[in-house]
């Protein structure tokens, strides 16, 4: 896929989210772009459903969550810097929602993501013609939270 055909592609995918939401009258999540990124983040509350819905328009979907045995909670602020292989930043946001949908060119990059100072890291290979899922856990480490939460 050339470059231009990329840009369009994803400015395509960009349109068609801004046009769902206003023909629902829904909240839209956060968008924005860089020079070669475009990327929506939220997914909290009616938005979720949203978000997974449009997430196949995207080569990466990327969710975080804090778990603690069964007890899973979806997690928002999550600092996230997505760097290519000879280390430019491609992406540094901090996230709206547990949902971050990127669009990225073909290449191999490195995902940094910074909860509450627990800094994560994964490698992933973008294939613009494939969607892949990357889920970044952190432990829930105030067992309180889950007993308030189960009550």
């Amino acid at each position: 896929m050339t470059f231009v055909n990329y840009k369009i592609k994803t400015a395509i995918a960009a349109l068609g989210l801004l046009l769902s939401t206003v023909t629902l009258g829904q909240p839209m999540p956060a968008q924005g772009a860089t020079d070669n990124v475009t990327y929506i983040s939220g997914g909290i509350g009616e938005e979720a459903g949203d978000m997974r819905s449009i997430a196949k328009d995207y080569p990466i979907e990327i969710v975080f969550v804090q778990k603690l045995g069964l007890h899973e909670e979806f997690l928002a602020n999550v600092k996230v810097k997505i760097q290519d292989m000879q280390t430019h930043t491609m992406l540094d946001i901090t996230t709206d929602g547990p949902f971050l949908l990127v669009n990225l060119p073909a290449g191999k990059y490195l995902i940094i993501a910074d909860y509450n100072d627990d800094v994560k890291q994964q490698k992933v290979v973008v294939n613009t013609k494939k969607h892949q899922k990357v889920v970044f856990w952190w432990p829930i480490l105030d067992k309180s939270q889950v007993e308030e939460t189960s009550e």
